[in-house]
């Protein structure tokens, strides 16, 4: 294979490890301590929890940015291209400095067979490194204990919540998942736990490692006022901190709490323009809205499709005919996902995105017609699942989109085309 672009070098780094999911810090520790280990000067602050991380990291880099901080950001999946898992600055960098960083991954891993979360990691810590940015925001993929992030130590980290999901390599309770994803804190250093209800073996975790614990309901907080449609701030650390009146969005209020309690403990000076910064925090697929008809949102376990059920009742006309287009991973429980939206959604158009841990089309209708009463329509594809949403649902309806991040990705150029025609 001719490794001359950045697509050929993502066919050979998924062609190098397992097909399956494989987690552990032994392939990666070697080259890390090699090639990143001495040079990292930056103060890194990793992202943990079920739910939330990308808008915790999103909006606490561009809190940083808007301080003239140089910010590092490493997040995972991407919705269309590889470069959006690695930013300095808010910008995704550009192609050669990812296929540079491939290329010294390439020539000092000798036998050793690193995943392709192996390489995405330490290919970020590379261009971070070489742009000698101030901080580093790095989201935990999948866990904490054995994720491929969880080689940097941290300064600061956060746990946004914890929930039921990816038990099969988590665990089956949250007391179980809370000990793997505490694994990221580290001896001393601040954590920062965004849920009220955080499992007991997260605070064993944190009084074990004698952390500066920062928990919501304690040393920050924060209120939602849904009939003003505003929220306020607290933090009372070193410094007493708050932000009212502020405009609520598509975005987790618990989310963009965490990330302003990193931002208080960082910064001396928190004055901010927090609307502005706020309008930077682009996250494409959390409950984005497009022309008032389409809504998408990359829900993918029953706490986030509890959160997508909460912004609907908010923002939505209890009158308003929902039609639902649904794709998830083989690996999902749909009940758990599908409960809080079954009194809202009038038609259910159960798809597949084409991935190959989808979940078939046929065995999702079939699961969704066991607990809906509603109309369950099974289709191939999410593009033909856009299309025929849009033409069965009325001119006032809703259309929502979600279920992965596949799912989402997949439905943009369907809507784009629908767009075009309309």
């Amino acid at each position: 294979m001719k490794l001359d672009s950045l697509n050929s070098w993502l066919e050979r780094i998924q062609s190098l490890g397992p097909k399956e999911i494989e987690l552990g810090l032994e392939r990666i520790s070697p080259i890390y301590e090699k090639l990143i280990r001495p040079f990292i000067k930056s103060k890194t602050i990793v992202v943990g929890g079920t739910n939330g991380k990308g808008t915790t990291v999103e909006f606490l880099s561009q809190l940083l940015i808007s301080k003239k901080r140089s910010v590092g950001t490493f997040t995972s999946p991407h919705l269309f291209n590889f470069n959006e898992r690695i930013k300095v600055n808010g910008q995704a960098v550009p192609e050669r400095y990812i296929i540079n960083s491939f290329k010294l991954i390439e020539e000092n891993r000798g036998s050793v067979q690193l995943t392709y979360f192996d390489f995405s990691t330490l290919a970020a810590l590379l261009i971070f490194n070489e742009f000698k940015v101030d901080v580093m925001v790095l989201e935990i993929g999948l866990g904490g204990r054995l994720d491929p992030v969880n080689i940097v130590d941290s300064d600061i980290a956060i746990l946004t919540n914890v929930e039921l999901d990816h038990q099969d390599w988590l665990g089956n309770t949250r007391e179980i998942i809370g000990k793997e994803k505490a694994a990221i804190f580290r001896s001393q250093k601040p954590v920062i736990l965004g849920q009220h209800s955080i499992p007991e073996s997260v605070l064993e975790k944190a009084i074990e490692l004698q952390n500066q614990v920062y928990r919501v309901g304690g040393r920050f907080d924060y209120q939602v006022d849904g009939l003003q449609k505003k929220w306020s701030y607290s933090f009372s650390g070193q410094k007493a901190i708050t932000f009212s009146q502020i405009h609520l969005n598509n975005l987790s209020v618990s989310s963009l709490s965490s990330a302003l309690t990193a931002f208080c403990i960082l910064e001396e000076d928190v004055k901010i323009d927090i609307e502005a910064v706020l309008k930077k925090t682009d996250l494409k697929g959390r409950c984005e809205l497009i022309e008032n008809r389409f809504l998408l949102d990359v829900s993918h376990n029953e706490s986030s499709a509890r959160y997508l059920s909460a912004f609907l009742e908010r923002n939505f006309e209890s009158d308003r005919e929902i039609s639902a287009v649904f794709g998830v991973m083989s690996d999902k429980d749909i009940n758990s996902i599908i409960k809080p939206l079954l009194r809202r959604v009038k038609n259910w158009y159960a798809t597949s995105p084409d991935i190959e841990r989808s979940m078939d089309s046929n065995e999702l209708s079939k699961l969704i017609s066991l607990k809906s009463p509603s109309q369950v329509n099974q289709v191939k594809n999410v593009k033909e699942a856009c299309l025929k949403a849009h033409e069965e649902t009325g001119e006032g309806g809703l259309i929502l989109i979600f279920g992965s991040f596949y799912t989402v990705a997949e439905a943009f150029p369907a809507i784009k085309l629908l767009r075009s025609v309309a």
